[in-house]
């Protein structure tokens, strides 16, 4: 079976997106000490995993010299720390993660215009080319490119989120 040209010349594009939204950027791991904490996870999202082996999910409503409080809505621990605004003593926090955007519309987004912009590039080649087995290759793989393009393209905008070490004083 005969490669489409132009399906040819985007495989280096799609691997190139592939190694983008596979990395993990240095600028998403911070080391902050406590005092410079506040003015970056105050009225954030966050996930804790605590030095004792619990491990919460919240929203942080203030950065207290003592501790964290926080709004808990998960928590693998509910005698210790129960869903509900809950002080966190501040030797239980070593690592902060920063949730990234929750929610699928940026990959719905992205697969939508990618998979119609393949099926347009498709559908175009798909009246050049007269052979069936190369017709529907000229037609599938632009739309399965153009998918995989617009979920590369949301993973890459939000990629994990921000992990946050603290540094002792």
């Amino acid at each position: 079976m005969q490669i489409v040209p132009a399906l040819r010349r985007a495989l280096p594009l799609v691997i190139s997106m592939c190694l983008l939204a596979t990395r993990a950027p240095a600028e998403d791991r911070l080391r902050l000490r406590w005092n410079d904490l506040a003015p970056l996870i105050t009225g954030k999202r966050v996930w804790l995993p605590l030095n004792e082996g619990v491990r919460v999910a919240g929203t942080v409503r203030e950065v207290e010299s003592t501790g964290l409080k926080v709004e808990v809505t998960k928590t693998s621990d509910r005698k210790t720390y129960p869903k509900g605004l809950v002080s966190i003593p501040r030797s239980m926090v070593s690592t902060i993660q920063l949730n990234k955007p929750s929610g699928h519309k940026g990959v719905i987004i992205g697969g939508a215009v990618g998979g119609g912009t393949g099926a347009a590039l498709g559908g175009v080649l798909g009246l050049v080319v007269v052979s069936e087995g190369v017709m529907a290759a000229g037609i599938g793989g632009p739309i399965a490119i153009g998918l995989l393009v617009g979920w590369l393209i949301d993973s890459i905008a939000h990629h994990g989120g921000m992990r946050i070490t603290v540094m002792p004083d």
